[in-house]
């Protein structure tokens, strides 16, 4: 067995030295790709990836791989407990999945190439680690170990962690591989084809499409149409872009979501979080005040929300926060009719809500 790389542990210490660190990734990385070719045999490889523990604060490195064989292994494997792996949509909800793969964390020698402890770590030394990880990739690519030609064009290499950002993945993505490859991936997790696609229809079935796909996001609903915009990197904020173009229209449908959601119990206690109903319920209140131009209609019913929540709350010891974001975003609608909400810190309760009530006629 290799004695480990020793490295500094201190992140703040002059000692610790980036270029020993470098090149002795880089001579585990180049005997990890040849072994990992014999591994394979005629089995097609298509990732190559350096994976660490986050976006920032790197503690430790890992060698990570896959083939096209192992990718239908492991989607077949799961389609077995559950149909969102049957076929192509298997492969590609598990493509980019790392920890998936089946070579993940597969060779020793990388493993043991040690980091310095993340606590304390300046975001200088940070960034140097990364491009001593992205430079290491580029040395074993350079000495042609990741194939030349057609071969390597068809292999892409990156640094990657768990849940990685769009942003980190495309970084490495662009500086580590040649640009046919990073133009192909990009083809194959670009959202924009399915933004055209929902796009194209008509606008009602359009607005029905939009508004389900983002209560499938937030409620982390495992719908086709849902996997297919988490495989293409798209967010309930990117949802929220295409809703808010609907403009008033849409504002009845978000209010029916924060009726349909707002009662749900505040907290999920195993989380220690609000739970994902209380979230989708605030996120489409404040959504209709980001479209701003709300009918007098849609202003009374959010005033018998508001009156809803707060007999609602009085049952409560810890409220959700909607009574007093309902009544905040009323405010901020119609400023000279409604005045600034005040909540209690301790219980979250809306403490004026008077103003906001409907008036009784």
């Amino acid at each position: 067995m290799r004695a480990p790389v020793h490295v500094p542990a201190d992140p703040a210490a002059a000692s610790f030295d980036l270029s020993a660190f470098r090149r002795a990734l880089t001579d585990r990385t180049a005997a990890a790709v040849r072994a990992l070719r014999e591994r394979i045999g005629s089995e097609t490889l298509y990732a190559f990836a350096l994976y660490t523990d986050a976006e920032s604060g790197y503690a430790s490195v890992r060698a990570s791989a896959n083939t096209e064989e192992g990718l239908a292994r492991a989607a077949t494997a799961r389609a077995a407990d559950d149909p969102r792996f049957r076929g192509e949509a298997g492969r590609r909800l598990l493509r980019w999945s790392a920890a998936d793969w089946d070579f993940h964390d597969f060779d020793a020698g990388v493993r043991e190439v040690a980091l310095p402890d993340p606590a304390g770590r300046r975001e200088s030394l940070d960034r140097a680690i990364l491009t001593a990880m992205v430079g290491a990739l580029r040395s074993v690519d350079r000495a042609g170990l990741f194939g030349r030609g057609a071969d390597r064009a068809f292999l892409t290499v990156n640094v990657l962690c768990p849940h990685p950002s769009r942003a980190f993945f495309v970084r490495n993505l662009r500086a580590l591989n040649p640009v046919p490859t990073v133009e192909r991936h990009l083809r194959e997790t670009d959202a924009a084809p399915l933004v055209r696609a929902v796009n194209r229809a008509p606008r009602r079935e359009r607005m029905r499409i939009w508004l389900a796909l983002y209560e499938d996001l937030y409620m982390e609903w495992k719908t086709p149409i849902a996997e297919e915009a988490r495989a293409r990197g798209m967010s309930p904020w990117d949802v929220e872009a295409e809703l808010v173009k609907f403009g008033p229209k849409v504002v009845p449908k978000l209010l029916d979501l924060l009726a349909h959601y707002g009662f749900a119990p505040p907290f999920d206690s195993a989380r220690e979080l609000e739970t994902r109903e209380v979230w989708l319920a605030g996120s489409a209140l404040f959504l209709v005040r980001r479209i701003g131009a709300v009918p007098e209609g849609q202003i009374h019913r959010m005033q018998t929300l508001v009156a809803a929540f707060v007999e609602r709350d009085r049952r409560l010891k810890i409220a959700s926060t909607l009574a007093e974001n309902t009544a905040r975003v009323l405010h901020e609608l119609r400023p000279r009719r409604f005045p600034e909400s005040v909540m209690d810190p301790q219980t979250y309760k809306l403490l004026n809500p008077e103003p906001f009530l409907p008036r009784r006629r």
